[in-house]
């Protein structure tokens, strides 16, 4: 069994997809690695690139072409067939940091706790810098219980895609399934929760997470054109949340119920955002999500009474007296109010 497996989904990704592989081609480590790189019916030349890396590596890299059918697909795909004791997503347009990928590989041979939790950073292509993401300090290096490790570290806990490894055969055991397609990496993260029952933090920067346009799906172009599959992903996470297995321990529970309710908050923003969806008549989309919350998530429907904007209660002002003050000019939400 390989000690690793990196799950890379490709669309179209000619112009950084060398950047991704060769980052994690370290010759100290390559009998350890799989890369198992997910092409889900790129247009471009993706395929024949990632068929080029599987000639030369072919005990290494693992090349499966797929039909279209978004980031979430492959990685269903992706765990199903991977082979490593653990298994790591990294996105094509990111990469790993090569000069730390042999002591952290050292550190997976030896641990065998459900999830390992690593440093990484960000990285800005417009002004070509990094930025370091680490945890509380004492924190590192012990393998720990999950009850164990919230008890010590209540504050620690706030991993992203980025930063998670997980153990293989946990994701293979629970039959972990995420969404198709955008932003169903808060599923990868959260739905394994319940099952964790171990836990090790690494203060050994990994991931690189490339910041580039507007245009990727986290950017303001990217949610207006992929608004939807972010309320389908908030729905999903609902009913996830409402059927957690009855041995949840509470802290579990918690972080799953905030993050949750994070989702809920961007949705609701998206939604009544000019910056995101502009001036559409999208009155009927915003209406039926929070009927449908209202119905399915009372507890998290009713929270978001209490966000604000300006200092005032923007959903609560939407849902009483259909004022989005999200769209208003400062100073015409005063006027509006007391013609209110």
């Amino acid at each position: 069994m390989k000690t690793l497996t990196f799950l890379v989904p490709c669309y179209n990704v000619a112009g950084t997809i060398r950047r991704c592989l060769d980052s994690m081609l370290v010759p100290e480590t390559l009998d350890d690695i799989e890369i198992l790189a997910i092409n889900d019916g790129s247009k471009d030349n993706t395929l024949d690139i990632l068929h080029e890396y599987e000639e030369q590596y072919p005990t290494v890299v693992r090349v499966i072409d797929k039909p279209n059918g978004g980031w979430g697909t492959a990685i269903n795909i992706g765990i199903r067939e991977a082979q490593g004791k653990y298994l790591k997503e990294v996105d094509s347009d990111d990469w790993v940091s090569t000069k730390n990928l042999q002591s952290y590989m050292t550190t997976l041979k030896k641990t065998d706790c459900d999830y390992v939790a690593t440093e990484y950073q960000d990285y800005f292509n417009a002004d070509d810098s990094f930025l370091l993401h680490t945890y509380q300090g004492d924190c590192y290096n012990q393998a720990l219980s999950i009850s164990d490790f919230w008890s010590r570290y209540p504050t620690a806990w706030g991993f992203p895609i980025h930063a998670v490894t997980f153990r293989t055969e946990l994701l293979k055991e629970m039959n972990l399934t995420v969404g198709d397609r955008y932003y169903c990496d808060l599923e990868y993260i959260l739905y394994p929760l319940p099952f964790v029952k171990t836990i090790t933090v690494l203060n050994i920067p990994i991931s690189v997470y490339f910041h580039g346009s507007d245009e990727q799906s986290t950017g303001p172009a990217g949610y207006k054109k992929h608004y939807n599959d972010y309320l389908n992903l908030a729905k999903r996470l609902v009913v996830f949340s409402n059927t957690l297995p009855e041995t949840t321990i509470s802290p579990v529970r918690k972080c799953i119920a905030d993050n949750v309710q994070g989702v809920i908050n961007f949705a609701y923003n998206l939604l009544l955002s000019p910056t995101y969806m502009g001036k559409d008549n999208i009155e009927p989309i915003r209406k039926d999500f929070d009927l449908w919350l209202k119905n399915e998530g009372p507890l998290y429907y009713r929270t978001g009474n209490s966000l604000k904007k300006r200092g005032l209660p923007y959903l609560k002002l939407w849902r009483k007296l259909g004022i989005n003050i999200l769209s208003i000019k400062n100073n015409n939400i005063l006027e509006l109010l007391l013609i209110r």
